[in-house]
């Protein structure tokens, strides 16, 4: 169960950002987005942006995140942090858009041996049929977006989704009405 101070970490500034700015407007209150591009997002996303700045959002624009690191459980795995060319940063949850990290590194490549980190290349062509969805065998850690989830009319729905889907793990009802998200 991820609590709301728990280090969540985004990958990816498109449907990301979407996500990062309800996460952050539901009392999350560690949300970090890595981006491999490290401009502001352009055009309606420069709004989304901003927005999720304010609400205490933290990005790491240019920090490609090149491997999801794991620890070893009785179920399996469970993240551990994402690894970039900078370091290690830990989280109890990620949060992948499909198609991100899509060019692979050094790192990953060096790393890719090692059963408990897994290049984020590896997560770039998975076929979902949901926009949001765990990862399976992950111990509900990761989150995988769909490559659909970036699509315009979709990305607003994408952040209540993970929503949703971070209150059904742990038992809860969302009430996506508890806070305005007229900022979008």
């Amino acid at each position: 169960m991820i609590s709301t101070s728990d280090p969540i970490i985004v990958v990816g500034a498109t449907a990301g950002l979407s996500v990062a700015l309800h996460l952050s407007l539901r009392g999350y209150t560690n949300v970090s987005v890595f981006a491999e591009n490290d401009t502001i997002p352009f055009g309606d996303l420069t709004n989304v942006y901003r927005a999720a700045q304010d609400a205490g959002v933290q990005f790491f624009l240019g920090h490609q995140v090149d491997q999801i690191a794991y620890v070893s459980t009785l179920t399996g795995k469970k993240n551990a942090g994402v690894r970039t060319r900078n370091g290690f940063y830990p989280s109890s949850l990620v949060i992948i858009e499909t198609g991100a990290g899509n060019n692979s590194s050094e790192i990953g490549q060096l790393h890719a041996p090692n059963s408990l980190a897994i290049p984020l290349s590896s997560y770039a062509n998975i076929n979902s049929n949901s926009l949001v969805e765990y990862v399976p065998q992950t111990s509900s850690s990761v989150i995988l977006l769909s490559r659909n989830s970036s699509q315009n009319s979709k990305m607003s729905l994408v952040g209540p989704l993970v929503l949703d889907l971070l209150a059904t793990t742990s038992g809860q009802h969302s009430d996506n009405s508890s806070q305005p998200l007229s900022k979008l």
